[in-house]
This record gives C-alpha cells, structure tokens and sequence, in this order.
C-alpha cells in the first residue's frame, strides 16, 4: 500500500510507472538493432581470436535482461528521489516537479535518442517521463485539504 501523503513512497510508485514505460522502450529498441549487434560481437570476439563458447543470442539476451533491469532500477530510484525532493522543497507544486520531470525526460530522452539512433524513442522517453507527474499528482494527498489527491 502506498503512503499517500508520503511524498517519497508516491515518487516510488510514479517511477515505477516510468520504468515500466522505458523498459519497454528499450526492450523494442534493442530488438529492432538485434542483428547489430550479433554483427558486432561476433567481429570482436573475431578481432580478439577469443572462443567464448557462449552463443552470441545468449549474450543478446543477457544484454537485454541487464539493460531493462538498469533502466527500471534508475526509473525506481529518480522517482523516489523526486518524491523526497518535493517534500524536501515543502511541496512546491505540481508546475515545479513538471519542469523538473520535463527536464530530467529532455535528458534521458536525448540519451535513448543518441543510443537507439531514432529521435522517435527519445520523444517516447519524454512521454514516459512526462507520465510520472498525473500518477505521482493522482496518488498524492493534500494535507492541508480533505479534498482528496492533488488535482494537476
């Protein structure tokens, strides 16, 4: 169960949405570029005459699993910080945790953009984090209100 007037355990929740969103992101992107990188590792493991023994699909998918297990740990972490951040800030608004969500998704989004080359999953970044602000508003309580869950 969430605290809901817990600023931090809300972010919890919220970043947990957003991690959900990019790991599916990221999953998509690196299937669409699977090819390249079988190219690429079966050329390094060429140019370093090592013999792993390990088929190139296997390290694909440990990839995969690593890269996805990142990317929510990250999503995770943020959006508790972000919590703990606007409580820490004594609660200054939805306007200000959007320009910071907004901020943080330009930068993950420009990142993903650069990685996946495809500006379309850098606006997908974008979005993902743009979802943290309607949860992380909805799941709150107001506790200067008996209105119920802060509106944006």
């Amino acid at each position: 169960m969430v605290e809901r007037s817990e600023p931090g355990s809300v972010g919890v929740v919220a970043g947990r949405v957003v991690g959900v969103l990019t790991v599916a992101l990221t999953v998509v992107a690196l299937l669409t570029h699977q090819e390249t990188f079988y190219r690429s590792v079966r050329l390094v493991l060429a140019g370093l005459e090592s013999d792993v023994g390990l088929p190139v699909e296997l390290l694909f998918w440990g990839d995969v699993l690593l890269v996805a297990a990142g990317r929510y740990a990250f999503s995770y972490v943020l959006g508790s910080l972000l919590g703990v951040l606007y409580d820490g800030l004594d609660r200054p608004g939805i306007v200000f945790l959007l320009i910071v969500v907004v901020l943080i998704g330009t930068v993950d989004g420009v990142y993903a953009a650069l990685s996946a080359r495809n500006a379309v999953v850098g606006l997908g970044f974008l979005l993902a984090w743009l979802s943290y602000v309607p949860v992380f508003a909805w799941l709150l309580e107001d506790e200067q209100t008996d209105r119920g869950p802060t509106r944006l």
